[in-house]
């Protein structure tokens, strides 16, 4: 049973699409082809409907959003949802972000198996563009201090205000700039750490591990792939400490039970872990170093086995305490369709049997 109770829930306007709760004071919900702004009594503001071929995540700044629409960014007032701008972004135009100088940089297609990575200002005036070599480059795109950085040749690249190349970073030192990498070199991640570094996955043919990044392109091994798995939080150091790293450790078989635990990572050690009976599929900050964690089976799993046997065991949200101590579980009705999100005022928000619930800090 819930050892926790909504503070309300509100019919979902649509069964598929994300959830935004930073900066938008309430809860965002974005699906395919409509954007709706619940606020935090959970009431609609507003519901606008939107382009479809582009971005699902907004980005937010100063009371307005920014989202890819029809290959278009649009730009639309947060308090309204309506249009206040909007420009040409190149056919196929996604994997749009903010840029370290107040425009943005997003990946396109430029004809035919030809694509880049554009930076542009608030008005569509381009800066500059930078050819992505393979079509699975420039997926891995972030603003990092005052440069951009992304993935070119399964290297990581950054690039200055003037597109000029500062460095490249793998998982070993002196790599080649005038050769791909190993054909079975990937990038699979790359996370905001802190202000410092970037924390990226590196994978190759027998191994692969979790390296921070620094300023200058240096790399330093984390924690390897064989050691955890995703998914992963990176969360704020707890009264001025380290940066905190949750993720999935390896699992435990005992007979025919299995657990799955969480780690808690601070500096260079775990600090502690929580044991679950089915593997966590999304991880986030809570409020006051808190962190929320969502389990879930899909959909076929549901409809094939709930009317079988209950599965609320393994669909539910749970809050653990700084320490990793459980401050609740919240045990869903349905499959969850959009996984937790923690809002300003620590409200945690999640989408499930077709209705938004609002869960406390």
């Amino acid at each position: 049973m819930s050892d926790t109770s909504p503070l309300w829930s509100v019919e979902l306007p649509a069964h598929d699409g994300t959830l935004r709760t930073e900066d938008v004071g309430g809860c965002l919900i974005i699906a395919e082809a409509a954007a709706t702004l619940i606020s935090p009594d959970g009431q609609i503001r507003w519901s606008q409907e939107l382009g479809e071929h582009g971005d699902w995540y907004p980005l937010v700044r100063d009371g307005r959003m920014h989202r890819i629409e029809d290959d278009r960014i649009v730009t639309r007032e947060l308090a309204t949802g309506e249009v206040v701008a909007s420009f040409d972004g190149g056919p196929r135009a996604h994997r749009l972000k903010f840029d370290p100088w107040g425009g943005f940089v997003y990946r396109h297609l430029v004809q035919q198996d030809q694509r880049e990575v554009r930076r542009v200002g608030l008005d569509g005036e381009l800066h500059w563009a930078v050819p992505l070599p393979d079509r699975m480059d420039g997926y891995r795109l972030r603003a990092f201090g005052d440069l951009v950085v992304f993935d070119v040749n399964k290297l990581l690249y950054a690039y200055d205000h003037d597109a000029e190349l500062q460095w490249a970073a793998w998982a070993w030192a002196g790599v080649r700039l005038d050769q791909p990498a190993d054909e079975h070199h990937r990038i699979k991640g790359l996370w905001d750490y802190d202000t410092d570094r970037l924390l990226a996955r590196f994978d190759w043919y027998d191994g692969g591990g979790y390296y921070l990044v620094d300023s200058f392109g240096g790399s330093h091994q984390f924690i390897t792939t064989r050691q955890v798995s995703e998914p992963l939080a990176v969360l704020p150091g707890i009264d001025g400490g380290p940066t905190r790293l949750a993720v999935r450790g390896p699992s435990r078989q005992e007979q025919m039970i299995y657990t799955y635990p969480l780690w808690m990572i601070e500096g260079d050690r775990a600090v502690w872990t929580h044991d679950m009976n089915v593997a966590p599929v999304t991880l986030t900050a809570g409020a006051g170093g808190s962190l929320i964690v969502s389990a879930s089976p899909d959909q076929r799993r549901w409809d094939t086995y709930h009317w079988l046997k209950p599965l609320w065991h393994e669909t539910y949200v749970r809050c653990l305490n700084p320490d990793g101590t459980t401050r609740w579980t919240w045990y869903a009705p349905g499959v969850i369709t959009q996984h937790p999100k923690s809002g300003a005022d620590g409200t945690v928000y999640v989408g499930a049997a077709g209705r938004l619930y609002a869960l406390p800090a």
